[in-house]
């Protein structure tokens, strides 16, 4: 809305204004006492009590530290011992313009006793009042908070759920979320996801997420560290066991358990176990196993042929 339209709706309203107190003049005396009633207009920040307590501090050109803020009924109220201000007319949860009435009583009765009401306020005869009419217009203008991890690294093949990890919030409550995640999880490399919020209002906020994926040298070190043991004396199982160390597993059996440790596979790749009828293995590629326990009890490089009976490959699971 243009600024001449917010004038022209705010003189409207100074006109329905006259039943509140008798002329528009600066200043009246009622009963006594000196009543402030010149039209105002004020912005308000939806649901922002803060926004508020500056206006009522401009109206008034009073400080409000030391008030107490609260709310009976329709009516805001600021509350020390010797003055209460109070706000009829405005909903801080409702958008757009709100006629408002603001007055203050202060000097005698106790205020904070919250036994002064808008009424007795305009009709006390001995104590000072200043009376306020504006028009205020409450308008969301908070943007809403995406929360994202600034980094998000994994491996290749091992797609992640970014939404999962991906929310927004807002005053409103009401949020349209927007994320931009062109990521190829099959492939290494860094990817930037765009993450765009947008509420009710129309107020936006954008945020990026930086997404890692790494090559994949999971079972590859499970296959060099079952190399690095070539010459190693020892049997088969722990050839396979110290292997499954380089990448975290801590396990030890018979052979036929180490089918536990994944599944069986027809397309092994290096860094798979290899089960034999009495016998495993880890098999690093092109038809090569490395064989703990031959030869004297030494760790080899050998095929995958084996006198044992071949069980199985197992891919094992991270």
């Amino acid at each position: 809305m243009k600024n001449g339209s917010k004038l022209g709706f705010a003189a409207a309203l100074a006109l329905s204004f006259t039943s509140f107190v008798p002329a528009m003049a600066a200043e009246q005396n009622v009963n006594n006492t000196t009543v402030h009633s010149p039209m105002s207009y004020y912005q308000a920040a939806y649901k922002d009590e803060n926004s508020l307590t500056e206006i009522v501090e401009k109206a008034f050109n009073k400080d409000l530290e030391g008030f107490t803020f609260r709310k009976k009924g329709s009516t805001l109220q600021y509350v020390s011992e010797d003055t209460i201000i109070e706000i009829k007319g405005l909903d801080l949860e409702k958008e757009g313009y709100q006629a408002v009435k603001m007055a203050m009583k202060g000097e005698s009765d106790k205020a904070a006793s919250g036994t002064l009401t808008a009424s007795n306020l305009l009709s006390s005869a001995k104590d000072i009042i200043s009376v306020r009419n504006a028009v205020i217009e409450v308008r969301d203008e908070q943007a809403p908070v995406i929360e994202a991890q600034d980094t998000v690294t994994t491996y290749e093949n091992s797609p992640v759920d970014l939404e999962s990890l991906i929310s927004a919030s807002d005053n409103t409550g009401k949020v349209d979320l927007a994320i931009d995640q062109a990521v190829d999880f099959s492939k290494a490399g860094e990817y930037t996801v765009s993450i765009s919020a947008k509420d009710q209002a129309g107020n936006t906020s954008e945020k990026t997420m930086n997404v890692i994926v790494e090559k994949d040298d999971f079972y590859d070190r499970i296959a060099q560290a079952a190399i690095a043991q070539v010459g190693t004396y020892q049997d088969c199982t722990m050839l396979v066991t110290n292997a499954l160390k380089a990448v975290g597993i801590d396990f030890h059996g018979w052979p036929a358990e180490y089918a536990q440790l994944g599944s069986f596979t027809n397309n092994p790749v290096p860094g798979d176990i290899i089960i034999y009828s009495g016998h495993v293995a880890l098999y690093i590629g092109n038809g090569q196993a490395v064989h703990g326990g031959w030869l004297g009890n030494q760790t080899v490089i050998s095929t995958v042929e084996c006198s044992n009976a071949l069980v199985g490959y197992v891919h094992v699971a991270r």
